[in-house]
């Protein structure tokens, strides 16, 4: 009876809870994929060696040959409440197949299971246009050129140490509000950029290490017969005092420890506009602009003692992009697409501001990636940040059979300065967080071309098949010694439930 009379307790003291949930939705996907990198790191002739804080000529550096199977695995539950009120919950596992927890970085991360959404939409809040999203939510904003979940070649999920550019992982905790006055839609934004354990705990010395990341985004429909959109935004990253030792590299082949550098005061602000329209039936063409100003911080060598100044930021961006569905042979889908991406570099970055009269070293250049979201996939966008860059693309896609998608292009990059002893090549690197400083050509610009092709096979509604093949060729910036053809490899099968 005493056992009858908790279990009623429990349905009662329950009852609430479960009393308001109108639908719940279970969704998610498997994806098993085989991986095949080859020369990422183009040949370069040096080893970092971390002990000693040198460079040693003559070592390979780099993702030399890498075989691995993988599988990213996503669990989703959408539950409507009562009502304009919805939660969302979405868990995600990627690991490397047979790998445990001191193989990967020695965490236990490849054997964990990380919360990748979790968010509660309130619609209508207090305000009838207003919908209010709170938790750990997916930012996208355009074409994802400034915002769009962010870059995952340093992520510390369950990918670091394998592939951390192909990760899933691009959600944020933070709180958005979308006011909803057709045709024009405004977007408020907050989310956590990042935080330290002993932020979070209000130590005297870390109190104010973090990153947060606001913006407002205007969209506005035209209503016209081209269906033309106008963008409008500001977005902004402000970095509070982040203490650590960092590794600054020297010359000569030296890598000189910094202790104690700071990112006082490091500040971006990005205004930026973008437009879409369809001129013709089956045309889109969009175009975007944006401009970075604030502060960037530096730690320079004054004397032997480091000091923090901060340099003015000045860069820019442009992107062009259309996507043409040709109006003939219809049953098989062809289209063409060609894109243009301007993102500016700084020719002086590695100047110091005490150190250099010159004016342009006062002044930061270089556009920061931010948290963009594009070229996913590419061999180059896992090896080259988004910055001082030009980037040419065309490419075309065709469906040659019923469920079947064959889609190729062709990307050439080029260096928005010169580079030189003021502005040296680096590369990163999709297996770890290693930078490798790469042997290049003064005043040269060409960083190469890159070659992919993808074949989509549509099994059934629920099931897929993809390959993909790429390989990157390096240009005229790199050395003979370093100038070499990165290759990848990757065929997968996802499943949709």
């Amino acid at each position: 009876m005493k056992k009858l009379l908790v279990l009623a307790l429990m349905v009662v003291l329950a009852s609430p809870a479960f009393a308001a949930i109108q639908n719940v939705k279970v969704s998610g996907d498997i994806t098993s994929s085989y991986l095949d990198r080859q020369n990422f790191g183009l040949g370069s002739l040096y080893g970092i060696d971390y002990v000693n804080d040198t460079i040693s000529a003559g070592t390979p550096a780099g993702l030399k040959s890498q075989n691995v199977f993988m599988t990213q695995t996503r669990v989703r539950i959408d539950a409507d409440l009562s009502d304009n009120v919805s939660a969302t919950v979405r868990l995600i596992n990627e690991r490397a197949w047979g790998s445990n927890p001191s193989q990967v970085n020695g965490t236990s991360a490849q054997d964990g299971v990380d919360l990748d959404l979790a968010y509660v939409t309130l619609r209508e809040f207090l305000y009838s246009p207003l919908t209010v999203t709170v938790g750990r939510q997916e930012f996208f904003f355009g074409n994802g050129l400034i915002i769009g979940g962010g870059p995952n070649e340093f992520t510390s999920g369950q990918f670091a140490g394998v592939a951390n550019d192909l990760s899933l992982i691009d959600s944020s905790d933070g709180i958005k509000a979308v006011l909803d006055y057709k045709p024009l839609t405004l977007t408020m934004f907050y989310y956590k950029e990042g935080q330290t354990l002993d932020s979070m705990r209000g130590l005297y010395d870390a109190h104010g290490a973090s990153g947060d990341a606001y913006g407002l985004n205007a969209n506005y429909q035209l209503g016209d017969a081209m269906n033309t959109v106008v963008e409008g935004y500001l977005f902004s990253r402000i970095d509070g005092d982040n203490f650590a030792a960092e590794g600054s590299y020297a010359g000569g082949g030296v890598y000189a420890p910094i202790y104690n550098a700071a990112d006082k005061g490091d500040t971006l602000y990005v205004p930026g506009l973008r437009a879409s329209t369809n001129p013709v039936k089956g045309l889109n063409v969009q175009g975007e602009l944006a401009w970075q100003l604030g502060n960037h911080p530096v730690t320079n060598d004054v004397g032997g003692v480091y000091k923090q100044e901060a340099e003015h930021r000045d860069a820019m961006a442009a992107q062009m992009l259309a996507s043409y569905s040709l109006p003939v042979l219809e049953k098989y889908k062809p289209a063409v697409n060609a894109s243009f991406t301007y993102v500016s570099g700084d020719k002086n970055g590695s100047e110091n501001y005490n150190a250099d009269a010159v004016k342009s070293a006062k002044v930061d250049t270089a556009w920061d990636q931010f948290d963009k979201s594009q070229n996913g996939g590419t061999i180059y966008d896992s090896i080259f940040p988004l910055s001082d860059m030009y980037i040419y693309s065309i490419g075309a896609s065709v469906a040659p059979l019923e469920d079947v998608t064959v889609a190729a292009s062709w990307s050439d990059l080029y260096s928005a300065a010169k580079l030189g002893a003021t502005n040296p090549l680096y590369l990163y690197q999709p297996n770890s967080d290693v930078v490798i400083p790469v042997q290049g050509k003064a005043k040269a610009q060409g960083l190469g071309n890159e070659t992919d092709l993808n074949i989509g096979y549509a099994y059934t509604e629920d099931v897929t098949f993809g390959v993909s093949l790429g390989w990157f060729v390096a240009g005229d910036a790199f050395s003979n010694v370093n100038r070499g053809t990165a290759s990848q490899a990757m065929a997968d099968v996802k499943v949709a439930f």
